[in-house]
C-alpha cells in the first residue's frame, strides 16, 4: 500500500504542477510544491497515510530507501519529503520544459486526455489517464509567476479494480533560478 500511495501522490503532484505550467508564465528554476491531504478523519480513504508512509520510509534499509528515492526521481519527484499532513517535493522547471507543456492534448503522454477552461484567477483542469488509470479534476489559482495554489480530486483505479478518491490541496512557490542538484522535470512531448 505505501508504494502505490507514494506513486499515486507523486503523480498527482506532478500532474497538478504540469497542468499549471501551461496556463501562466511561470519562472523557470527550482519550485517547491507542498500538497496536503485534507480530511484526516477516519472516513477519509487516505487518513493517516502520510504518517504511515513516514514510518515505512524510516523502517527501510538504506538500499531500499535509495531505490525508492530513485523511483521517485524517475517520476520527477526527487527530493520528496512526507510531512505530517502530506508531502513536499522540489521540481526543476526549465524554460524549454515549460514551453513543452500542453494541456489541450497536442503534446504529452498518449495515455492521458486533458481539458482546461479558464476561471477567475486561474484555470480548471480535467485529465483522464489510462496508464495509470486515474481521473484528475483540479482548480489552479496563481499569484503572479512565482506562486500558485491548487485543489484537486484524484480518482485512481488499483490493479485489482478497486478505486480510491482523494481530495488534495497545495501550493507551489518559486525558490530561485538555480536548481542545484534537482534534475529538470521530464515531460513527454
Amino acid at each position: 500500500m505505501p508504494r502505490i500511495a507514494t506513486i499515486f501522490l507523486s503523480l498527482a503532484t506532478i500532474c497538478a504542477s504540469n497542468a499549471f505550467a501551461q496556463q501562466i508564465k511561470l519562472q523557470p528554476g527550482l519550485w517547491q510544491i507542498d500538497m496536503t491531504l485534507p480530511g484526516a478523519g477516519a472516513d477519509s480513504p487516505m487518513a493517516g497515510l502520510a504518517a504511515q508512509i513516514q514510518r515505512h520510509v524510516a523502517s527501510m534499509s538504506p538500499e531500499q530507501r535509495k531505490q525508492m528515492e530513485k523511483t521517485m526521481s524517475d517520476f520527477g519527484a526527487g527530493g520528496t519529503e512526507f510531512t505530517n499532513s502530506g508531502m513536499r517535493t522540489k521540481q526543476c522547471l526549465t524554460r524549454e520544459g515549460i514551453a513543452r507543456f500542453d494541456l489541450l492534448g497536442n503534446k504529452g503522454s498518449d495515455t492521458c486526455t486533458r481539458k482546461s477552461s479558464p476561471m477567475a484567477g486561474g484555470v480548471k483542469v480535467n485529465m483522464v489517464c489510462t496508464r495509470p488509470q486515474m481521473t484528475i479534476d483540479a482548480a489552479l489559482k496563481y499569484a503572479g509567476d512565482k506562486a500558485y495554489t491548487f485543489d484537486s480530486t484524484v480518482t485512481a483505479t488499483a490493479p485489482d479494480g478497486s478505486t480510491t478518491t482523494q481530495k488534495t490541496s497545495g501550493t507551489g512557490k518559486w525558490l530561485g533560478s538555480e536548481c542545484g542538484n534537482v534534475k529538470p522535470l521530464s515531460v513527454n512531448g
